[in-house]
Order: structure tokens, then C-alpha cells, then sequence
């Protein structure tokens, strides 16, 4: 056996230690979507209508936690379809290096491992997809097509957002390799039209409405970054990250120049591998934290990768790809050491398992540290594949116990439908209630007029959940009452408070829906001008008065939402009693509607809103302004609306 074949399977073995093939269920904002997810392909919802989010119906693939009626081995063969490309692209580069593939192998270890690469699921399938592009592209072998189909099908139901990209660029490829007659045009047409039947197919095997699913899934990414941007990093930190990003940036535009000859023969190498820095780069920093940025250097040298194997005549492409990784190492070892406030040994506890972790934490044994092979081997991966128990989610351990509902309370709820807000369905999982949720599964991600009036319109329904358990709860600087605007009306107009619940997040509130359902009829006030910074009076009423404006971003500030971030609207809330507050509020949401008659911001206010008590402050102005004026149209429509109850 050669030393290459030796060192694959030494590979192979490494991959599962470092590998889980699934995970089990947590509280918290993150892990409920997971398991709102789990829980929406259990009960057969319609992805695109009853449930819609970021991630479709295989997103399982990427979170480990697995619905009830599927195996561990769809995860486990799901690893090993990428293992074996992980695989193939290794001996490729052993090719490319000649004698000195020890140093790809080396290589290799570092960037393709768990530990190494991103840990999104679609980022991977993309860089993939992008790897069988390009070897099409460079060897006309048009299997390797088969490949980039599977790909991209797979990304549109793990991930739907990233999926309309992939789309783009696997057929967009497609053209252009038939114009370039790399392929033929009749390959071409064939495997289009393979990639449309795949994606047919699987949308009537997943319960998939495909129409909606894409326009609601466009809605979402309309109005993501409006509402999802935010700096979590010290400005400094930040700074030198974005020097580190710079230094990459550089050094591959100082590559480009020295085979400036080769430039038309690589173009279409460039033009991918710039397309897959600005997705990476905008998924890091619409919301700036640690581990965001962190994935966005996790990746830079899988690029790297790309230009070393699939560049015509590019002179020290080797060097390239080591200098981007020192570059990596530095920024994410940098990353975790400020994470943790700059507390070494925290820091090199980040290397362990979580067990062993806390068990040197608890012991204060630094010997512990050998328990990381009994933990991570391939015999337990293995071990783990063959003792999977879907029942082990609802063992009551310390974490779950803190999500069990009092039993009067379960009770009552019994088999009727339920559903959560703002977001903490880890309630509704961990006591296995009957979940009906409303569309757009959690608060924070109804961010537009549009994904919150279809929260509204399920509310307002005959098909509305029977309780809902609510609470509201503040999310990046936004008044907590004004996101998901129509639903959380509908528990006044729909609902009757039934019962406070004292819970480890807080109090939650139980409603029962009314046995009469109506819609919200609105009354419209003619539309007024105004302008950013400038007070907004509201008359005195006693009705519920909301305020709907256009607030828009002009030329820069579009420009700084596509390349960043955008800027920031905020909105100053004075009250009849001199007192005053600042929110921010998304433009998109804003558009939609915002309370503008009392203050519902503590629970204590949502409590007296619902059950129509007096005691809430009441508004008298708001004022749009901004801290970056210089993104937005001075100028803008706004109108008050009566809700007529």
C-alpha cells in the first residue's frame, strides 16, 4: 500500500473521530428553530406555506437534529458522500504537489477536518459545487456534471437562500461551458433539465410548494439584513480582523498581477471564487460576532484551494494557499482567545470536547485531557450511529427540566394546537405538544410587512393554533412589540389571557383562542410628509393607533446594505409623561406598522395591553432618526391606521 493511500485512510479514520452523525435537542433561540424544524417535517407541514424559514426540509443535514421518522445512517451516508470528495479532492492536489504531497496531506488535515472548515453545511455543498465546476471546466469531464446536480438540489433544501445563488451559477455554467464547447449544448439542455426533474421531484417528496417556498424565501432575504445586522465585536477587535481580511485580499490580488498573462484563461476561476468571498464575507458580517467572522476565515483557504488546483500556469499558488493559511490560524486562534476575554486556559479548553472541557474545569486536572480519545475516536462515532434513541431529546436531564410546563397548565393545553412567541419553541418540543405555528416560526424573523401580515393572517384564521404561549422580549435594539406586529394584536383580538407561567426564561402568558375569529379591519388616515429627525405628533386616542411610514434608503445607503451592512434607522418614542426611549426600527417593519398609541415593552405592559387595562404610558411623538442620516432619503410617507374593534 503506498504512503498516499495510507494516509487517505489514516484521513478517513480522523474524519469520523472528529465527526458526530447526529445531535440531540437544546434550549435557546438557536436549537428551537431546529426543532421547530424537526417538528415541521413530522407533521407533514408545507414547506413555503405552513413553515417558513431559512432552511428547508433536509435542513437536518446541517443542525444533527433529526426528525423522529429518520435514521441516523441518512446522516451517516450523508457524511461519507462528502467524506468521499474531501477524499478525491485530496488526491487530486497529491497530483498537483508531485513529491511534495505530504505537504497537501498536511494541509489537507488542517482545512478539510470538522475542525477546519465551516461549520455550515451549505457553505461546504457550495465550495463543492464550485469544485466540480471547475473540474469540468479544466478536464471536459461531464460526470462530474452528476455531481454539481446532486449538489445543488441538496443546497436548495437544505438552505433555500443560498440555493437561488447556486441555481444561478450551475446554470449560468452551464451556458457558458456550451459557449465555450467544453460541453455540448445538448449536454448542456440534459443536465438542466435533470437538475429541474431532481428538483420537481424531491419538492412533491418533501412536501415542498415550490412557488411559495421561492417567494417567501426571496422575502426573507429582502429583509434580512435590515434587521439581522449588528457589531458584536469590540471596534479594535474588529479592526485588525478586518486587517487580517485585508492581507488576504492582497496577497491574491498580488498573485493575479504576476500571471497578469494568464488573466483571460482564469476569469472564470476568478470570477467564482470572488462570487464565494462576498457570500462568505456578507454571511460573517451582517451580524459581526465571533463565530460569524470566524467561518468567514475557515473558508478563505478552501479558496485558496481552488486557485491552487484549477489556475493555468500560476506561479506560486503553493505559496499562496500557505500564506492564507497562516493568515487563517493567526485571525481564528485570535478570534477565540478574545472570545474568552483573553483567559488562556479557557482558551485552550476550546480544543476539548465539551465533557472533557468541564471535567477539567471541575476537577482541575489538566490529565483529563487524555479523556479526548475516548471521546473522539471512530469506534465512538460508530458506537453512537448504533445507540441512537429519538427518545434520548426528552431525557430529563438539568437543561430540559428547565422547559417543563407546569402540570395544570399541560393539562389544559392537552392535544390542541400550540404555538410560542417570540421564539423559545423549546417549550412546545420538550413537553410534546401539538405544534401549529404561524408561519415565519419565530419573532425576530418576521422582519417585513409582508412575512408579518402572513403571521397575521394565520391568527386571524379558522386554522389560528388554540393557545399560544407569549411572552415579548427584546431583540438587537428593537421595541420587542413592534416585530411580528399582527400576531401579537391577535392575541387581544383573538385570544383571551387565560394564565401567567413562571418559567427559567421568564414569564410566559397562555392565551385561548375566542371561539369568533375575525380579521383586522383597519382604518387608513390620509397620508402626511415628514422627514428623518423630525418629530411626529400622535394625537390623543383611545383606540389602537398604529403608525405605518416609507422610510427608504437613497443611493449610499443601498450601496452600504449590499457591500455590508446598511445603516441603522432608530426611532425616538416620547411619552405624555416627558419620558422617553430609543429603538431601533427596520425600515421593512416600519413599513408594516408600528404601535403608536401606548408603550408595550415590559411584561407587564403586554399583560395590561391584552386584557384592555389602563396603565400603559401613552405615546406623544416619534421621531426617525439615524446615525448614519447620510443612507437614508431625507424625505418620506407615513399615515396613522385605527384598528376598528
Amino acid at each position: 500500500m503506498s504512503k498516499q493511500n495510507l494516509f487517505l485512510i489514516c484521513f478517513a479514520l480522523l474524519f469520523f473521530s472528529t465527526s458526530v452523525p447526529f445531535g440531540y435537542a437544546g434550549i435557546g433561540i438557536d436549537p428551537s428553530w431546529t426543532e421547530s424544524l424537526v417538528m415541521a417535517i413530522d407533521k407533514h407541514f408545507v414547506f413555503g406555506k405552513d413553515f417558513i424559514f431559512n432552511y428547508g426540509p433536509l435542513g437536518y443535514l446541517n443542525t444533527l437534529l433529526l426528525p423522529k421518522r429518520v435514521s441516523p445512517f441518512v446522516s451517516f451516508f450523508f457524511q461519507v458522500f462528502l467524506l468521499a470528495q474531501y477524499l478525491f479532492i485530496i488526491k487530486l492536489s497529491f497530483y498537483q504537489a508531485g513529491k511534495n504531497w505530504w505537504k497537501a496531506a498536511l494541509i489537507s488535515v488542517i482545512i478539510f477536518l470538522p475542525w477546519g472548515f465551516f461549520s455550515d453545511t451549505t457553505f461546504t455543498l457550495f465550495y463543492l459545487l464550485l469544485f466540480w465546476l471547475l473540474y469540468v471546466y479544466r478536464t471536459r469531464n461531464t460526470m462530474a456534471l452528476l455531481m454539481g446536480t446532486i449538489l445543488s438540489v441538496l443546497i436548495f433544501y437544505i438552505k433555500v437562500n443560498l440555493s437561488l445563488i447556486a441555481y444561478f451559477v450551475f446554470i449560468g455554467s452551464m451556458l457558458f461551458f456550451a459557449w465555450q464547447k467544453i460541453i455540448t449544448w445538448r449536454t448542456a439542455g440534459i443536465v438542466t433539465v435533470l437538475l429541474l426533474l431532481l428538483t420537481l421531484a424531491f419538492a412533491f417528496l418533501l412536501n415542498v410548494s415550490l412557488s411559495d417556498y421561492l417567494a417567501s424565501s426571496l422575502k426573507i432575504i429582502d429583509a434580512y439584513q435590515d434587521a439581522q445586522a449588528v457589531n458584536h465585536l469590540r471596534r479594535k477587535e474588529f479592526l485588525l480582523l478586518l486587517f487580517f481580511e485585508g492581507a488576504i485580499v492582497l496577497l491574491v490580488l498580488l498573485h493575479i498581477l504576476q500571471n497578469i498573462a494568464f488573466l483571460g484563461k482564469n476569469i472564470y476561476l476568478y470570477l467564482l471564487i470572488a462570487m464565494a468571498w462576498f457570500l462568505c464575507f456578507k454571511q460573517a458580517h451582517t451580524a459581526v460576532a465571533h463565530y460569524n467572522v470566524f467561518g468567514f476565515f475557515l473558508l478563505m483557504p478552501m479558496l485558496a484551494v481552488l486557485v491552487y488546483l484549477f489556475a493555468v500556469s500560476f506561479r506560486n499558488s503553493g505559496r499562496l494557499l500557505a500564506s492564507v493559511l497562516i493568515l487563517q490560524l493567526v485571525a481564528t486562534q485570535f478570534i477565540r482567545l478574545s472570545y474568552t476575554q483573553y483567559n488562556f486556559k479557557d482558551y485552550m479548553l476550546f480544543f476539548l470536547p465539551n465533557t472533557v472541557a468541564e471535567e477539567i474545569r471541575t476537577n482541575h486536572s489538566p490529565l483529563a485531557a487524555w479523556h479526548v480519545l475516548k471521546e473522539k475516536n471512530p469506534l465512538r462515532y460508530f458506537q453512537k450511529l448504533a445507540t441512537y434513541d429519538y427518545a434520548n431529546n426528552f431525557e430529563q436531564d438539568d437543561m430540559n427540566k428547565a422547559r417543563i410546563l407546569p402540570a395544570a397548565v399541560k393539562a389544559e393545553i392537552g392535544q390542541s394546537s400550540i404555538d410560542i412567541m417570540p421564539w423559545e419553541v423549546s417549550f412546545v418540543y420538550f413537553n410534546k405538544l401539538n405544534y401549529r405555528p404561524r408561519p415565519i416560526i419565530q419573532t425576530y424573523q418576521a422582519n417585513s410587512d409582508w412575512l408579518a401580515q402572513k403571521n397575521e393572517a394565520l391568527y386571524c384564521s379558522a386554522n389560528a393554533p388554540e393557545y399560544v404561549l407569549a411572552q415579548i422580549h427584546d431583540y438587537r435594539e428593537q421595541n420587542p412589540f413592534w416585530m411580528d406586529k399582527g400576531a401579537y394584536l391577535a392575541l387581544r383580538t383573538n385570544y383571551s389571557l387565560r394564565d401567567t407561567v413562571d418559567t427559567e426564561d421568564g414569564n410566559y402568558f397562555l392565551f385561548e383562542k375566542k371561539r369568533a375569529v375575525k380579521k383586522h379591519v383597519y382604518k387608513k388616515w390620509a397620508n402626511q410628509s415628514g422627514q428623518i429627525a423630525q418629530s411626529i405628533a400622535v394625537k390623543p386616542n383611545q383606540e389602537i393607533v398604529y403608525l405605518k411610514a416609507d422610510i427608504r434608503y437613497n443611493l449610499w445607503g443601498k450601496l452600504a446594505r449590499l457591500l455590508y451592512q446598511p445603516p441603522f434607522l432608530r426611532c425616538k418614542v416620547v411619552y405624555t409623561d416627558a419620558s422617553e426611549e430609543n429603538f431601533r426600527i427596520p425600515p421593512p417593519i416600519l413599513k408594516g406598522g408600528v404601535l403608536a398609541s401606548q408603550r408595550v415593552v415590559s411584561q407587564e405592559d403586554f399583560a395590561r395591553f391584552n386584557l384592555q387595562l389602563k396603565g400603559n404610558k401613552t405615546i406623544e411623538s416619534l421621531t426617525f432618526w439615524s446615525e448614519s442620516a447620510w443612507g437614508f432619503q431625507e424625505n418620506f410617507e407615513y399615515h396613522f391606521e385605527t384598528l376598528a374593534e
